[in-house]
């Protein structure tokens, strides 16, 4: 089973997810790059309005190719209650992503709102299954229980 994990991170704490579950199963690691390169406050005046109206930024890598892998764990901060830019681009910019299973994951402050649907609905369009999903508020970043119950998740996914 080979894994591939999609990413945005803007403050770290979605590659911190990332880190600890990678270390655990292996595969594939893609930070996408938001080439907005939003500062501080920019990212809460124009990102989040952009987030909020479901529009993606240009990234990088622009062409996300995981027909070699057999899940997909993407993971995403929340902005507004919505996927950030970069992963709405990401999504997009998926290919040979018909038939994949994914796990789906989001970084919020409080609540993901509806982060969470938004991305399924968008990979359920583009042929993707989706397996779970989880919300990681930051209450739930400074304990490891809820980072190891994604992580077997993942490992289920994987075996099964």
């Amino acid at each position: 089973m080979k894994i591939c994990y999609i990413y945005h991170s803007e403050t770290g704490n979605t590659r911190g997810v990332v880190d600890r579950c990678h270390t655990a199963t292996g595969g594939d690691r893609i930070e996408v790059e938001d080439l907005q390169h939003y500062s501080r406050i920019s990212k809460y005046l124009v990102g989040a309005g952009r987030a909020a109206k479901g529009l993606a930024d240009p990234i990088e890598p622009s062409e996300i190719h995981v027909a070699g892998c057999d899940l997909l764990v993407i993971g995403s901060p929340v902005w507004s209650g919505k996927p950030t830019p970069a992963i709405n681009a990401a999504i997009q910019a998926l290919k040979g992503c018909e038939g994949k299973n994914s796990i789906l994951f989001v970084t919020c402050g409080g609540s993901a709102r509806n982060a969470l649907s938004l991305m399924k609905t968008a990979l359920e369009g583009r042929g993707v299954s989706i397996t779970t999903s989880v919300e990681f508020t930051r209450k739930d970043l400074r304990h490891e229980g809820k980072v190891k119950d994604l992580i077997e998740q993942i490992q289920a996914a994987g075996s099964g």
